[in-house]
Formats: C-alpha cells, structure tokens, sequence
C-alpha cells in the first residue's frame, strides 16, 4: 500500500494520490499555501519492503 502528497510541475495543486499492489489513484488536491514547503512526500507500508530497490525507482523519477 502506499500514498503521498506530489508536487508536481505545471499545477499549483497538490496531486494527492494512493494505492494498493498494481492499483493506483491520484487526484488533485487544495492548493498550495503560500508559505506552505511545496515538498512530495511517499509513504509505503508493508512487511520486508526492498528499501534500495524503492529508492533506486524513486530516483530514476527525479528531474
């Protein structure tokens, strides 16, 4: 299972999204406060997740 808070380029909203196994949702959010830090944040739960194979998936996703 995992959700989390998206800042994504070209939305001044928070893209909001979660899912579970291969079955994934994401949906605009309110947007961002003004002084709010716009960050990401992931959260994944599970039992003997691969943390460095998650890491190494993440990475490849950052511009």
């Amino acid at each position: 299972r995992y959700k989390g808070v998206l800042n994504m380029k070209g939305t001044e909203r928070k893209v909001i999204f979660q899912g579970v196994h291969q079955l994934m949702g994401s949906d605009l959010g309110p947007a961002w406060g003004v002084d709010e830090a716009r960050q990401s944040r992931m959260v994944f739960i599970g039992i003997e997740l691969p943390r460095e194979i998650l890491e190494q998936g993440l990475d490849q996703c950052l511009v």
